[in-house]
């Protein structure tokens, strides 16, 4: 983007989707993670609900989405 690199990438690991994301600076992100609800969705080792930087928006289908802030994120899904 015009504000710098934007990066992605996800894996299944046992079951465990994961999906990293790097956001430059003074820029927000929508993101959407396959989940049956938010409360099964992690950034990091705590729930993205409480994550710094994060905000739940809504269910989409089978996603959850969130807009999350300039900074780099690790969402799984358990």
């Amino acid at each position: 983007s015009i504000r710098g690199q934007i990066e992605s990438s996800w894996k299944m690991e046992g079951g465990t989707f994961r999906f990293d994301v790097t956001i430059p600076p003074n820029t927000t992100a929508t993101v959407y993670v396959p989940a049956a609800s938010a409360d099964h969705v992690n950034e990091g080792a705590i729930a993205a609900v409480k994550a710094n930087g994060v905000k739940f928006q809504r269910m989409e289908g089978e996603s959850a989405v969130f807009e999350v802030q300039s900074g780099k994120y690790s969402f799984s899904t358990h």
